[in-house]
């Protein structure tokens, strides 16, 4: 055996929950970020640990809120979302009670408060044009003490977090915990779906680990025509699992939002590259002053530093915009955090 070195609004991670888990934890946490579907038989058998065990521990991690199995959506492939990065000032003490009524949006992939508590950074997902028409010209105007906000497209992700280990793996112990079919990442055409694939996909951003037998009940349909619906979505693309982990089990403490300028034709080599970084959660172009945006994890300032006095100038960087740490997460994809007790 290989070992690993490695959507209800009720889910909450605390640190008084990350502190009570081990080592065996974080590497059935990495294992189910590879392959978020994965039975406790298969995770077992990869990690060389009684299956019993790894059910126990696994099952602790996802009712506690340490991981959360959902999908990913891609929706430079399927339907008119536009993803948006909303990035925005509150007034004086607000920061943290607005971010929470912008995490608690259906729309909303992530949300932070930054450094400076009053600033506060956003992805949004609205489903449509009516969607986005109402977001941008009702529903954030609305809300009292938000102000100078900015909005930017993203126009290609090099890395959305559903790719994204929170330790590496050998490529041998990732093949051995793909079951799922996968799509050509170079594809780039539009995924057409019908209801019952909304149905199915719906069901799935709520809980990616859901049964065929339970999808079946859920949806009304046979177990057969789960199963192939599921792996027509898998394999063009339309669909990615997507586990999210609480940072904090791996000891990554320092969390970061840097946006970087650079000239037009190095966007796509410089997304690419930088998106292979094991640090780099998030890898996006979008519209506006700054052409990358990223989402990075390190262990301490020392990492960060390193990144960004090192790595950043060696791979094409022309200037990096601005950099900002995270004070408060609020929302990681399913996943929504609680306000710190101070």
């Amino acid at each position: 055996m290989v070992p690993f070195d490695v959507m209800s609004m009720g889910d909450k991670v605390t640190m008084d929950d990350v502190g009570q888990f081990d080592e065996l934890d974080r590497q059935i946490a990495v294992a189910l970020q590879v392959n978020g579907r994965a039975s406790w038989r298969l995770v077992a058998r990869c990690l060389d640990v009684p299956e019993r065990t790894v059910a126990r521990r696994g099952q602790a991690l996802l009712d506690g809120g340490i991981v959360r199995v959902s999908t990913y959506l891609d929706t430079t492939r399927v339907g008119s979302a536009r993803p948006l990065i909303l990035v925005a000032f509150t007034e004086p003490g607000r920061s943290l009670e607005i971010a929470s009524l912008i995490a608690a949006r259906r729309d909303a992939s992530s949300v932070s408060v930054l450094e400076g508590t009053d600033h506060l950074v956003s992805m949004l997902i609205p489903s449509d044009d009516s969607s986005r028409h109402q977001l941008l010209f009702r529903d954030l105007p609305s809300i009292a003490g938000l102000k100078d906000t900015t909005v930017a497209t993203v126009l290609r992700y090099f890395r959305t977090g559903y790719d994204w280990l929170a330790r590496e793996i050998s490529e041998e112990a990732r093949q051995m915990m793909m079951e799922l079919p996968h799509s050509d990442p170079e594809r780039t055409d539009a995924v057409f779906l019908d209801p019952e694939d909304w149905s199915l996909i719906n069901e799935l951003a709520r809980d990616g680990r859901e049964s065929f037998a339970a999808l079946s009940k859920s949806l009304g349909l046979a177990t057969q025509t789960i199963q192939r619906r599921m792996n027509n979505l898998f394999e063009s693309g339309a669909i990615h699992i997507r586990t999210e982990v609480s940072p904090s089990l791996f000891g990554l403490s320092v969390e970061v939002l840097v946006w970087i300028q650079t000239a037009p034709d190095e966007v796509e080599p410089l997304g690419r590259a930088l998106a292979r970084h094991s640090a780099v959660r998030f890898c996006a172009a979008t519209t506006g002053p700054s052409q990358l945006l990223l989402n990075c994890l390190f262990p301490d300032e020392n990492a960060l530093y390193e990144f960004l006095t090192d790595y950043l100038g060696t791979h094409g960087a022309s200037r990096v915009a601005d950099v900002a740490v995270v004070v408060i997460p609020l929302r990681r994809g399913p996943m929504i955090m609680p306000i710190p007790q101070f």
